[in-house]
């Protein structure tokens, strides 16, 4: 009983901060609809066993050690593809997985991330219909263009934005949408009007001063925060975008083996994924990779119920070094 009212105390914080927040972003994580937790389809002892392995895992990733990077060493780990009470259990980081309402799609058609659709065409068609009717919030939408089996595996509709890298026109229907006006023009002129000059900008200060009044609308869901975690992505997601020719990454084969073997070894930390990339603030891939996951999902499911959540990261760093975590969907079958 105890497990189970710390996750409905976890459960609590939506109401109070996050689920309104979701509502006023239209769905950046999920459509609205999708926040019901269809409470009855679970009788009520699964219902206290779920939300005791979920307390656990949720205390196990709120202190993690090591706050600045995440990964499969982190203890977490050690309750993933396991069971617990009859229920299987499976983590998964969605940070691993590119966010294809805001991914270029020139790094979709000209990297190997192309082998993934059922055509070339059908990356083309699959941004059309976020360019003509916003972005995508569920996998129905491009079932057209991708088979599940190949979403799950490299893409995801979770995630924040990142201010320096996200393709433009969604950005912009996406900031427009936060601010209830047309402001993501106005913000991606600035962002045009920086590129061609070469610039980025380079922390929160400088994002917070060109947004002025709106910065509090669209903070934290535009960041600079890289969303992708080189821990673990995909090789085959991170070979094609460590080689698409926008970064001008040298030696990018020998850098894609040299990240793979670290990973193999230990944790990557910030500091040594940038110095293996020999990267900095002013390349674009900068902001695309990082080693810290926002988004985890977790599933447990047993012969007769199913329950899947998904936990947030906020951008907003504490001064120990750690982050606020909030449950942003749980979703039963």
């Amino acid at each position: 009983m105890k497990h189970n009212k710390g996750f409905s105390s976890l459960e609590f914080l939506i109401t109070l901060f996050f689920l309104s927040l979701i509502l006023i972003a239209l769905g950046l994580f999920l459509r609205t609809a999708d926040l019901t937790v269809k409470k009855h389809t679970a009788n009520k002892n699964d219902k206290e066993i779920v939300d005791s392995v979920l307390t656990v895992i949720f205390n196990e990733i709120k202190n993690d050690s090591t706050p600045a990077a995440d990964s499969d060493f982190d203890p977490v780990w050690k309750y993933n593809e396991t069971e617990i009470n009859g229920f299987h259990i499976k983590i998964r980081s969605l940070s691993a997985l590119l966010n294809l309402n805001f991914i270029e799609k020139d790094i979709l058609l000209k990297t190997g991330l192309n082998k993934f659709f059922k055509s070339v065409d059908e990356i083309e068609n699959l941004k059309n219909i976020i360019y003509n009717e916003g972005l995508v919030y569920s996998y129905e939408k491009l079932s057209d263009y991708i088979t599940e089996e190949n979403f799950n595996s490299t893409f995801t509709l979770y995630g924040y934005a990142n201010y320096n890298v996200s393709e433009e026109l969604p950005l912009k229907l996406f900031i427009n949408d936060l601010t209830q006006s047309a402001y993501g023009d106005e913000l991606i002129n600035k962002r045009k009007a920086m590129k061609f000059n070469k610039q980025l900008v380079q922390n929160e200060t400088e994002l917070q001063m060109l947004c002025g009044i709106h910065y509090d609308d669209i903070f934290p869901y535009v960041n600079l925060n890289p969303s992708l975690n080189v821990n673990f992505m995909s090789e085959d997601c991170l070979k094609a975008l460590l080689s698409y020719s926008g970064f001008n990454l040298s030696n990018a084969t020998q850098k894609i083996n040299n990240l793979i073997e670290l990973r193999n070894n230990k944790e990557i930390s910030q500091e040594e994924l940038y110095e293996v990339l020999g990267i900095s603030k002013s390349n674009e891939l900068y902001y695309y990779l990082g080693c810290k996951t926002w988004m985890w999902q977790i599933c447990l499911d047993n012969q007769k119920t199913s329950c899947s959540v998904v936990l947030a990261r906020s951008p907003v760093e504490k001064s120990s070094g750690k982050t606020d975590i909030y449950l942003i969907e749980k979703k039963w079958k």
